[in-house]
């Protein structure tokens, strides 16, 4: 099993998607346990509500779908213009 850096998992971010033109924001998946029993640590806005996903500097990993064990199926977006939003201060 894959282990993924944690670093980002606490703060909402964006990320642009070169391939439809769109922009997309995520923010720690706090209360998906399917989500997060899969380590999937972020969950991403979509048009139709969110799916659970690892959003890393250049590529982001989103469950599309799952097997017949339950395990999630991960669609590989290359992104640009990752940012992490800071909290107030």
């Amino acid at each position: 099993m894959i282990v993924y850096d944690r670093q980002f998992q606490d703060h909402a971010g964006e990320f642009y998607l070169p391939d439809t033109k769109r922009w997309f924001t995520f923010t720690p998946n706090t209360d998906d346990s399917w989500g997060l029993k899969h380590n999937l640590i972020h969950k991403v806005d979509v048009l139709d509500g969110y799916r659970c996903a690892i959003v890393r500097n250049t590529v982001a990993y989103v469950a599309v779908d799952q097997d017949k064990y339950g395990n999630p199926i991960l669609e590989r977006w290359t992104i640009t213009k990752r940012r992490i939003f800071q909290e107030a201060a």
